[in-house]
């Protein structure tokens, strides 16, 4: 199989409690190529969560998890709400492993390269390559993650043709990556990152 970048979704969401600590530790443990987590704000503070924030739940927090990273990998941060931006510069400031912003909406990524001008973005798409070309293109960037049921050979083949870089989620089965590696996907989020180690 071509060389190609594994993400752990969610730190590594089939092998740990999602978006924990835990997760985090046991992707690191699979020699993952970066790490992805869901960010949204709970009471001012940045923690780790895919879904609304539930006050009666304990969630990691985001400090947490850069210091557990220590730079060893790139980290993902999937921002799910717009009022995480505005926190984000405290806890990253001296933070100096490399950092890629991603979210499914534009006006988020809008305001991160307002924030961080010089930020790696990524535009998180479901199914329209039409509109996560011209959102990436608006963005300045070529980095488009999508979902991996809608991927097929010639709309793979077009994006690269274009000069996008392109990951597939969530991919959690070998054949199904060797595929999607074989049509020129770059990389995939799995929940599983242990499965691609190699």
């Amino acid at each position: 199989m071509k060389k190609f970048e594994v993400i752990g979704h969610r730190g590594a969401k089939g092998l740990a409690p999602e978006n924990s600590l835990k997760a985090i530790k046991r992707a690191l443990a699979c020699n993952v190529d970066m790490i992805e987590v869901d960010v949204r704000v709970d009471g001012g503070i940045l923690v780790l969560s895919h879904d609304p924030v539930i006050h009666t739940d304990k969630y990691d927090e985001l400090e947490d998890a850069l210091i557990e990273i220590d730079g060893d990998v790139p980290i993902n941060l999937e921002i799910k709400e717009f009022e995480v931006v505005g926190h984000l510069q405290k806890v990253l400031k001296g933070y100096t492993g490399r950092i890629l912003f991603s979210s499914f909406e534009f006006k988020i990524l809008q305001e991160v390269k307002k924030v961080f001008p010089k930020a790696e973005l990524a535009v998180l798409e479901k199914w329209s390559g039409v509109r996560a070309i011209a959102e990436a293109s608006l963005l300045g960037t070529n980095r488009v993650h999508i979902n991996q049921q809608w991927l097929w050979s010639g709309f793979v083949r077009s994006m690269k043709h274009r000069g996008f870089k392109l990951y597939a989620y969530t991919v959690n089965s070998r054949d199904r990556a060797e595929e999607l590696i074989e049509w020129g996907v770059d990389g995939i989020f799995t929940d599983y990152p242990c499965l691609f180690s190699e």
